[in-house]
């Protein structure tokens, strides 16, 4: 039902932001129910009160809209995927933007894969050269056989040959549409999409069933590509290039971009060659994707680990930091505990260098460390603490 409000009314990301923060829905899953069944809230904005009246006006359209969007998931076998759900990425946890509703086809513990095992996106032109085609399915080989997932958006030459190449090797690969998920497209990929969906990956989309491709649709595809990803391999890319645009997300979103080197003559090759110049790495190796994603995937699995550690999930860190600040003594040794391995999980260090980051004095640390390390939470070797948990 959110999809159908979203897609099929006036109502936007900001109407519902005021609903929620006005305490007039419980979860943007409530604002349905207040469209058909409550008055509108005296307090809404005048803006806002606009987009519900007229929703409200069409709430038979929305309704036929529902059981269309229900007809298709059934048929096709839809999974639909919230932000509450098991299966919805961990990996866009502190990314503004995302989705809060994706489906998908095929299996649906594909998207766990990237947060159990890490995973790279590859992109490059739709009509690239020999050379950036075998290098794709040289370097996704490798990489598949270590377990990473390969993400893409399913186009044809470079995306087409990195999830064949993840196939057939075995491995797992998402492909993000920039329409419905049961959408072919292009339709020269329907062996590609038919052997995702049948071959323990997955086919997804933010876009509802029965949305068509559209050219606004590819930037808000290529942002979940990057998104999806610990690190992003670009192939092949022209001046001017959509696959620069996914670069761009990457690159905000905090996730490494390697650039295959390539031809300085070719036209196709200039926007990868630029992306270098501006500070990407250079693919060269496939242990430095390894060694980035796995970096990438310990900074995860930690956060997962003090956040069940702490006993209490959701703990504010910003909220304890600023009592830290503000009167250190009124703080648990528990919450300072978390702090500290909050501070470890970032790079090791020694006990004077956690007084002077937490403004600490050394009695106090020395004694939580010492808690700390009599639990098995951390260890010191050459006068540096680390985190010991098992990851």
């Amino acid at each position: 039902m959110y999809s159908v409000v979203i897609n099929n009314s006036l109502i936007d990301g900001r109407c519902i932001t005021e609903l929620l923060d006005k305490k007039v829905c419980g979860s943007y899953k409530d604002v349905f129910e207040l469209i058909r069944d409550r008055d509108i809230p005296e307090d809404i904005s005048e803006r806002n009160a606009v987009k519900i009246r007229e929703a409200k006006d069409h709430i038979a359209d929305l309704i036929e809209a529902y059981h269309k969007y229900e007809s298709i998931i059934r048929k096709n076998n839809i999974k639909v995927i919230s932000d509450d759900s098991d299966n919805y990425p961990d990996i866009w946890k502190g990314l503004s933007g995302m989705p809060k509703v994706i489906y998908l086809r095929g299996r649906e513990d594909a998207l766990k894969k990237i947060d159990e095992c890490g995973a790279v996106s590859v992109v490059g032109s739709r009509e690239p050269g020999r050379y950036s085609e075998y290098a794709t399915r040289e370097f996704v080989t490798k990489l598949a056989a270590k377990g990473l997932v390969t993400v893409s958006g399913m186009a044809l030459g470079i995306d087409r040959a990195a999830h064949m190449a993840a196939m057939d090797a075995g491995g797992v690969t998402v492909a993000v549409m920039p329409g419905g998920c049961e959408q072919i497209y292009p339709s020269q990929n329907r062996d590609v999409y038919e052997r995702i969906i049948k071959g323990g990956s997955a086919v997804i989309s933010e876009m509802p069933p029965d949305s068509g491709v559209k050219k606004q649709y590819f930037p808000s595809r290529n942002r979940l590509i990057s998104a999806l990803s610990d690190c992003c391999l670009i192939m092949e890319a022209g001046e001017y290039s959509g696959t620069l645009h996914t670069a761009s997300f990457a690159a905000v979103q905090g996730r490494d971009v390697y650039v295959l080197p390539n031809n300085i003559y070719a036209d196709n090759c200039i926007g990868g060659l630029k992306l270098i110049k501006d500070g990407a790495y250079i693919l060269l190796s496939d242990k430095d994707v390894i060694d980035s994603v796995a970096e990438k995937l310990l900074v995860r699995k930690v956060d997962a680990v003090l956040s069940r550690g702490t006993g209490h999930e959701g703990i504010d860190t910003a909220l304890i930091r600023k009592e830290l600040d503000r009167d250190p003594a009124s703080v648990s040794d528990k919450d300072v505990g978390f702090i500290i391995r909050d501070e470890l999980s970032i790079k090791n260090m020694s006990a004077d260098e956690i007084c002077s980051r937490l403004k600490m004095p050394f009695y106090r640390v020395s004694q939580i460390l010492s808690e700390l390390e009599l639990d098995g939470l951390v260890q010191m070797e050459r006068g540096k603490y680390s985190l010991t948990m098992s990851l």
